[in-house]
């Protein structure tokens, strides 16, 4: 298959300490995004509503650097072992809850960003909001939980 022999793939096969150091900068990747994005999320549900959306938005930028860090480094265990994911259910649903969190958020801010904006502080974000909150912070929950279960589930 291609994908193994990438340079990539193969310094994660071989190389001692490769493997670790990418899961770690996934791991790090993660957290980033679900540090900032998370938050956010938790605001459009209506917690801590003392802060104003705005400030917690100047945070994302940070979360998206941890996707593209988990893109990058995932992109290269895919590359290390195709097998053990292209074959492996869950696998499959990890890309499906990424897939979500994408259209989740293209459809947050083409339609609900803008009206959130106006919203007058301390007030309950409007209903489309919430809701992209929740999809969001479930669909993040269930990459996590489905990437965990990558290692229980190999083919």
């Amino acid at each position: 298959m291609y994908l193994r022999s990438t340079p990539q793939g193969e310094f994660l096969r071989t190389a001692r300490w490769g493997w670790p150091i990418f899961e770690s900068l996934h791991f790090i990747g993660m957290s980033m995004l679900l540090g900032t994005v998370g938050v956010f999320d938790l605001r459009l549900l209506g917690f801590a509503r003392r802060i104003p959306i705005a400030a917690l938005h100047r945070l994302i930028p940070i979360g998206i650097s941890g996707f593209v860090i988990n893109l990058i480094t995932g992109f290269c265990f895919l590359s290390a072992t195709p097998d053990q994911y292209l074959f492996n259910l869950a696998f499959r649903w990890k890309v499906t809850f990424i897939a979500i969190a994408g259209l989740n958020v293209m459809i947050f801010y083409t339609g609900v960003f803008r009206r959130l904006l106006e919203t007058p502080p301390d007030t309950p974000p409007p209903l489309a909001a919430r809701m992209a909150g929740a999809v969001s912070l479930l669909a993040w929950i269930g990459v996590m939980s489905a990437g965990r279960l990558l290692t229980f589930f190999r083919p």
